[in-house]
């Protein structure tokens, strides 16, 4: 009798927490918009909500600034970046009824004295929450748009620490610490390798490199590759590893 009330407990709890917090129930797309406009130049993207609870619900839409973690991992941000002022949505609430999608127009407007380079924004939407249900999870979902500015850009990606995490002895497997920065003004996909050379400076053997995905303008990526060496390699002895990277 006892193992039957406690099941039945456990039952009404689940229950209450199920009740208490709602699922929200919606869909956003494009997931990414990349675009490439003039200086001074207007245009308007068009987001798609689709609303696929069986009641209808208030959303609200904003923007958002973006910026890349040390992971390559994006993270949305509020008043970081300028161009989170050149981009808002036509309206900034809209009511979508039960099983419907809606599009919301987000309009781009850029001054005519922008820089040239990438810029990127999240432009989100999520429902409105009712007061009476203080209990439930707010959800929100972006739409990851870069916008390009036309004009001369720059590429250019620095190296700013390559050391080994440990003294080199003679473990066959030796680990790094690489951090890359990019000081251009527009995203770079990069392949790299490291080389290691003995003590005249002939290249013994080369390994590839694992850089993760695309490096964002002004972001920074930490690695920590680990190096397997040939067995041909004695240890210990002068060698140098000698990183390489194309993009």
């Amino acid at each position: 009798m006892k193992t039957i009330k406690h099941i039945l407990y456990i039952f009404v709890i689940l229950v209450f927490f199920i009740a208490a917090q709602p699922a929200r129930a919606f869909s956003i797309s494009p997931a990414k918009i990349l675009l490439t406009i003039d200086p001074g130049a207007s245009q308007t993207v068009v987001v798609k909500i689709t609303n696929d609870e069986k009641k209808d619900l208030d959303f609200r839409f904003g923007v958002l600034g973006m910026e890349q973690d040390k992971q390559g991992n994006p993270v949305f941000t509020h008043g970081e970046d300028v161009a989170e002022t050149w981009v808002y949505p036509e309206d900034y609430s809209v009511n979508i009824k039960a099983g419907q999608t809606k599009g919301i127009n987000f309009i781009i407007k850029i001054p005519a004295d922008a820089w040239a380079g990438s810029y990127y924004l999240g432009l989100f939407a999520e429902p409105v929450r009712p007061n009476r249900e203080q209990a439930s999870i707010s959800a929100r979902l972006v739409s990851l748009l870069t916008l390009q500015v036309s004009g001369m850009v720059n590429e250019s990606l620095v190296v700013e620490k390559w050391v080994p995490q440990v003294n080199l002895t003679k473990e066959k497997k030796w680990k790094f610490d690489l951090l890359l920065k990019n000081a251009g003004t527009i995203e770079i996909n990069m392949n790299g390798a490291v080389a290691f050379r003995n003590w005249k400076g002939e290249e013994i053997f080369s390994q590839p490199l694992v850089l993760g995905n695309k490096l964002l303008a002004g972001a920074k990526r930490a690695l920590q590759p680990e190096i397997v060496l040939r067995d041909d390699i004695k240890l210990p002895g002068l060698y140098q590893a000698q990183i390489k990277i194309n993009y």
